[in-house]
């Protein structure tokens, strides 16, 4: 999936005045940083370079995967007049929601980087975004919106301190909270427990969760998906990359205050495994993970199946045991 025009040619246009040769230096060190496992706060961007590193790399990632994780929002025909996006960076989240649910009026964003905020006004000029230059785990309370996101956000912070901003979202939560994280085993072993909490605080789990049960995966094994982009040629020569895509894994949890939506009967936790005359899924349902095999033999649910991709809904009725 491309990026729209716009946000391309706004990307693009960061870069005009600057050597790209030093930007591609750069990402490695960021990279580096991203990567590390140690959870320190020392990860934060810290130069000009490592934010367009950023800007290049990361956003259009970051873009793909909430394209994909509001996509399963908006499967439900809700409508939001307002969004509040905590740690929003340069607002790809915010610019992303835009897209999906163009209705939405008023944008609050807060995040501390000053050189991200004017990239975030600058795209979305014409929504006149809020943008409040404040660390989100300073700020005692939220102001209530319908749409809340919390996009690559909570990684960088302690469990303490990401169990405090999730709580404070919620309760800043008029319809929906989306809260999308690297996919990474570490991010799913956190984002679990924040699921955990969010049911405490009478949450409905809406996505990717068929249930509001106690998560079934396995501790050696992580809930996560994978979403497919299409590289810029700057993305390219930034990452120095030789193909002109790139897999972004992620995982995220959309709960929501209206308990009446229905979550979907089952979900696709891995890639279907195709084999000779049947195809074999793995998901999670009500009951807990489970393995079901869809023969050819069975033509019409066949067809179906065959179009079934890692993260979708499994809808066919009767299949599941």
């Amino acid at each position: 999936m491309p990026l729209p025009d716009s946000l391309l040619t706004k990307l693009e246009g960061a870069f005009a005045a600057t050597d790209k040769q030093l930007v591609q230096n750069q990402r490695h060190h960021l990279t580096y940083k991203y990567r590390d496992a140690s959870g320190s706060l020392k990860r934060r961007i810290e130069n000009t370079y490592e934010r367009l590193s950023y800007l290049a790399t990361r956003v259009p990632a970051t873009y793909a995967v909430c394209e994909q994780v509001f996509g399963r929002l908006a499967e439900y025909d809700l409508e939001f007049s307002s969004l509040l996006d905590l740690g929003s960076g340069p607002g790809t989240a915010a610019i992303c929601a835009k897209y999906i649910f163009p209705e939405l009026e008023k944008l609050t964003l807060i995040d501390q980087d000053k050189a991200f905020k004017v990239f975030a006004e600058s795209f979305l000029e014409l929504a006149k975004p809020i943008y409040h230059l404040q660390d989100l785990t300073q700020v005692s309370t939220f102001p209530p919106h319908d749409l809340v996101t919390l996009s690559y956000a909570l990684n960088e912070l302690s469990d303490k301190k990401a169990s405090s901003v999730v709580h404070k979202a919620w309760l800043a939560t008029k319809s929906a909270l989306v809260i999308v994280e690297p996919g990474t085993p570490k991010a799913f072993k956190g984002l679990k427990t924040l699921r955990e909490e969010l049911i405490n605080y009478g949450a409905h789990i809406l996505a990717p969760c068929p249930h509001n049960t106690t998560c079934p995966m396995d501790e050696d094994d992580w809930c996560h998906f994978s979403v497919r982009l299409e590289r810029t040629s700057l993305h390219q020569y930034i990452k120095q990359a030789s193909l002109n895509y790139e897999d972004e894994k992620f995982c995220y949890v959309i709960a929501m205050k209206n308990k009446d939506l229905q979550p979907a009967p089952a979900r696709l936790i891995k890639k279907p495994r195709k084999r000779p005359g049947h195809i074999l899924f793995d998901l999670c349902t009500p009951n807990g993970l489970q393995q079901e095999t869809l023969s050819k033999k069975d033509k019409t649910i066949y067809k179906v199946a065959q179009k079934l991709t890692w993260g979708d809904d499994f809808p066919l009725k009767g299949t599941t045991k």
